[in-house]
């Protein structure tokens, strides 16, 4: 490849910069096959993607270059992401160069997907709804990009629109200046690092941790529901893109909630039992003479859906207000030794089941005998 051939191509970039026009010119021209061939091929080669992340994604990343469709962008980049969870650049989590729209430098940047589509036009994602996704990365990623030098958000010098939805959605970046790109180890060393750091945040995204992504159980259901009503599809065969648990793992997890639900009702003074594997609550407990039923939901993912079924949902209606629902989120679970521990316990008492709150996943529809309606 040539020593140095990242920082050469990242310059070329940077010098195109300053003779931008959003017409298709001979400097736009280069500057494109740059940013969709010349970078891109260099990182496939690099053996960057194979060394600096885990056999689990390895395989599955893909890198991607762009710099406008029709018009020439502003701020022209190159992504590396694993196409399952992040199936475009609006979507999910990537490793991405952006360079600055006065050529004063180029960030290496940890980010999320910026834009919506409202039909019309790409519109930055919510204030509210991008400053929750930063919050959750940086507490997962904080201390590895402390000692990697990147800093929180990003200053691309823009009061563009684009250039502000890209700054919202940075969790983490380091930014070369222009007259100071380091040299090829660096640069490598700067982008495995990033990339190990997106590699924890697709793992805690696929155990539903993520702001507003629906639990591992819920996906779980969902992908068996479509695997019966739709065989043949491809959605079915995806499996929900390896996001649901196993039947080992999920025993794992239901056992780790059960032994906090436990630790929980010995602490509040309940006498209880254990009724899980034959009624439609997991304990019958009681307390000063009041009889309660209790049901118990455990999930890695964070405090957001539940599945219930019809029988749960009878049952607690009909035992409102003496009963209970113990929710225990944020399980760590180890998908290799299937191992489940910690999680943080939420108790609702009395569990008041509101009609409006719950959702159908799938209907049952029975026919008509003679086939005729």
């Amino acid at each position: 490849m040539g020593a140095n051939r990242l920082k050469k191509h990242l310059e070329d970039v940077l010098l195109l910069q300053l003779d931008y026009s959003s017409l298709k010119t001979p400097a736009m021209d280069r500057r494109g096959l740059v940013i969709r061939n010349e970078i891109p091929n260099w990182i496939r080669a690099s053996g960057v993607l194979e060394t600096a992340i885990g056999d689990r994604i390895v395989g599955e990343l893909k890198v991607q270059g762009k710099d406008g469709t029709g018009q020439k962008s502003r701020v022209p980049w190159v992504r590396i992401f694993n196409p399952e969870l992040s199936p475009s650049p609006r979507v999910g989590w990537y490793v991405v160069y952006l360079f600055r729209p006065d050529a004063s430098g180029v960030a290496l940047v940890l980010g999320h997907g910026s834009t919506i589509w409202d039909g019309m036009t790409f519109k930055p994602r919510a204030a509210t709804e991008a400053a929750a996704l930063m919050t959750w990365a940086r507490k997962i990623g904080g201390d590895e990009a402390a000692r990697a030098g990147m800093s929180e958000g990003l200053d691309l010098g823009s009061k563009e629109d684009l250039a502000r939805a890209y700054e919202a959605t940075t969790a983490f970046s380091i930014m070369y200046d222009t007259n100071n790109i380091p040299n090829e180890a660096t640069l490598q060393k700067d982008l495995s690092t990033a990339l190990r750091m997106l590699e924890h945040l697709y793992s805690a995204a696929q155990s539903g941790q993520e702001p507003g992504a629906p639990s591992p159980e819920i996906v779980e259901a969902v992908d068996a529901i479509q695997a019966l009503a739709r065989p043949n599809s491809s959605k079915s065969k995806t499996r929900g893109q390896g996001r649901g648990l196993s039947g080992p793992q999920r025993i794992a997890v239901e056992t780790r909630a059960m032994e906090i639900a436990e630790d929980w009702l010995q602490r509040e003074g309940y006498d209880y039992r254990d009724v899980h594997k034959n009624k439609s609550c997991d304990f019958e407990a009681k307390k000063d003479g009041v009889e309660y039923v209790i049901e118990v939901k455990g999930t890695t993912g964070g405090l957001g859906t539940i599945l219930v079924t019809k029988n749960e949902v009878e049952l607690h209606q009909n035992r409102f207000p003496t009963n209970a629902l113990l929710v225990v989120h944020s399980i760590d679970l180890d998908r290799q030794t299937t191992i489940a521990s910690s999680g943080e316990l939420v108790v609702f008492q009395p569990w008041l089941i509101r009609d409006e709150q719950l959702q159908p996943l799938s209907f049952q529809y029975t026919l008509d005998a003679g086939g005729s309606q």
